[in-house]
């Protein structure tokens, strides 16, 4: 009985503690300004009422989308975590993509997507926002597999957005995860962890014989990933803990949101529920086949422990881009979510990119 009781205080001090966080953070995260703007609503985009939460000071600033990452791994209730240093100067808009989070829980029967839809379904957000907001231009933020449609989406429709900025940015989803085994397998021979090095390896050899989705072995992949983050991963980088405990205590957090991200979380459902986007991704998306010429500002920023989408492969696309302006930023101790690890420089690293670039004055509507 001693032991019950012990547990069960144990627990509702926890919840206390989540409930008073939840109830501090709501009010510390309040937008209050009379110009400002704080929803969280369901937008009609290709025929479907699809999430998008949207928060700004003041409604008159620049606009910024931001394209979330998987495919099917939207951090929407985490906002309050690492954009609130930004909200004072932009207006930032957060889309739940078609198939997946509080969209799909809305409309059940929109499932498994096509980059297509998707493609469709963000330039009438990209409209929506334009109109709404006043806007000739904005600003676009795609985060890992967000960087895939953004990239897409600015060379269809490049002159309704004043700059680019990719988090995470894919090059080549495919080799990325091979270059990441083989930098983990030549950490396991130093440590001497022969077993891991040559489980890596075979891991390496199937992957490299895969040319389609049907062929992925998805265990082994699964395998794979948490070797070589066993030894690729930065201490500095937010742990699993803490990032439960942001999503708990966050007023944004709902019970759909948990449910997803428990079924997100497996590698095997979202291959599933997102095929055509995994598909797309791995197999046949390469920025390299896109052009190498913005006709925007473009900004990647990078955890310097990024080893989901590779940082030094993204240096080597950087030396090929073209723009008006172009900027690489690495946050030191960071890796895939620089935007979690260090939220503070990430944002001063976006700032500091759209200041110089003068995104604000090119977004202005033209009257």
């Amino acid at each position: 009985m001693g032991l019950i009781l012990v547990v069960v205080c144990a627990i509702t001090a926890v919840l206390i503690s989540i409930v008073a966080a939840r109830f501090r953070n709501a009010a510390l995260t309040r937008i209050t300004a009379a110009q400002g703007v704080q929803e969280n609503a369901y937008i009609t985009l290709g025929s479907i009422e699809q999430y998008v939460q949207i928060r700004g000071e003041d409604r008159r600033n620049p606009v910024i989308l931001w394209l979330h990452g998987g495919p099917g791994f939207p951090l929407t209730y985490m906002t309050g975590h690492y954009q609130t240093e930004l909200e004072h100067d932009y207006t930032i808009a957060v889309w739940e993509q078609r198939g997946c989070g509080r969209t799909l829980y809305h409309n059940p029967d929109a499932s498994n997507p096509t980059v297509d839809q998707l493609l469709s379904d963000l330039d009438e957000l990209v409209d929506y926002l334009r109109k709404r907001f006043d806007r000739r231009t904005i600003i676009l933020v795609g985060q890992s597999w967000g960087t895939v449609l953004a990239t897409d989406y600015i060379h269809r429709h490049p002159r309704k957005i004043a700059a680019y900025i990719g988090v995470g940015q894919i090059t080549d989803f495919l080799s990325g995860k091979i270059l990441a085994a083989q930098q983990a397998e030549d950490r396991a021979h130093v440590k001497g962890n022969s077993r891991d090095a040559a489980e890596l390896g075979r891991g390496i050899e199937r992957l490299r014989a895969t040319k389609r989705l049907e062929q992925l072995d998805v265990k082994m992949l699964e395998r794979m990933i948490i070797i070589s983050m066993k030894y690729l991963r930065n201490t500095a980088e937010m742990s699993g803990l803490q990032q439960m405990w942001t999503a708990f205590t966050s007023p944004q957090m709902r019970w759909m949101d948990m449910k997803w991200f428990l079924f997100a979380s497996n590698t095997k459902n979202i291959i599933e529920s997102q095929r055509n986007l995994v598909d797309y991704m791995y197999f046949r998306h390469r920025i390299e086949d896109l052009k190498c010429r913005y006709p925007m500002p473009v900004c990647f920023i990078q955890g310097d422990s990024d080893w989901i989408t590779p940082t030094p492969m993204v240096w080597d696309y950087y030396a090929t881009v073209v723009a008006e302006r172009k900027e690489m930023v690495v946050i030191q101790s960071a890796g895939h979510t620089p935007f979690l690890d260090h939220p503070q420089r990430f944002c001063a690293a976006v700032k500091e990119f759209l200041t110089d670039c003068q995104c604000g004055a090119s977004q202005a509507a033209s009257r």
